[in-house]
């Protein structure tokens, strides 16, 4: 028996003996993982794969080089039960838990795209581990902390205050106004400044996750195949699923309380 960590079963399976599969009727897949697979090989590689998917979600090869290995196939079958997944999110997740933040900017930011986190299909799941096996790497993850600049008017640094007001029905709202008196050219009472970050971290923040997410996925098929392999036996090797946290020194394992979870 192979001794093998799990990221290096699926690249194997993926890159090596999946694409023995042929396609069905030799047109492109009609399975979840081809359709994804466009889409998630355009966000990663910039560029759509113009060649039709066999059922695994790889293109196959063009020469008969056997059947893929049953332990392959194994590892398939597991991926393929990912479409059925579905994410819970912690409501203290956070993809910045090293960042002070202080002002809350981030925190900002991460609660305006949290939709777009747990709206992430089982489909998906299914795609992003098949690419990252093709690819044979890991999501990446690594940032910086951005800094913060003074939201500016007319070139200079506004003043902001709240005032209330009401909206087309006559109900009461508050809204953010102008807080700098133009005739006697100070501030005025109980106007602030505002900041912004000098970087858009939304980008990061879906890299962190989908890196989280990835993680689970391949734990997930390590569950699914350990001791229903042939030829091959899984070390205790696992992805990370935050490490980031390791990189700061904050968990020494990497798996924080406010985790992500999957569930098939």
């Amino acid at each position: 028996m192979k001794q093998i960590p799990i990221v290096q079963l699926l690249e194997w399976a993926y890159r090596h003996e999946l694409p023995k599969a042929e396609r069905p009727g030799g047109g492109m897949s009609a399975s979840a993982p081809s359709s994804w697979g466009m889409v998630y090989n355009l966000g990663i590689l910039g560029t759509v794969i113009d060649a039709p998917l066999n059922p695994h979600g790889v293109v196959s090869i063009g020469m008969d080089e056997g059947d893929p290995h049953p332990d392959a196939m194994k590892v398939g079958a597991a991926v393929a039960g990912l479409a059925s997944a579905r994410i819970s999110i912690g409501q203290d997740w956070s993809p910045f838990p090293e960042w002070a933040d202080r002002d809350g900017l981030v925190a900002e930011t991460v609660a305006r795209i949290r939709p777009r986190f747990a709206s992430i299909s089982g489909e998906e799941i299914q795609t992003m581990l098949i690419a990252r096996a093709v690819l044979g790497r890991k999501p990446d993850w690594r940032g910086e902390e951005p800094g913060r600049a003074m939201v500016k008017r007319c070139g200079t640094p506004g003043w902001f205050m709240k005032e209330i007001g009401k909206d087309t029905f006559g109900n009461q709202v508050e809204r953010e106004v102008d807080g700098f008196n133009s005739r006697s050219r100070r501030p005025r009472p109980s106007a602030y400044r505002k900041y912004r970050l000098t970087d858009d971290v939304a980008g990061l923040a879906i890299d962190r996750f989908r890196r989280t997410v990835w993680a689970l996925a391949a734990r997930h098929v390590a569950q699914e195949v350990a001791g229903r392999l042939s030829s091959h036996e899984l070390t205790a090797e696992v992805p990370t699923i935050a490490p980031w946290t390791i990189a700061a020194g904050l968990v020494p394992e990497g798996n924080p309380s406010h985790a992500v979870s999957l569930f098939c």
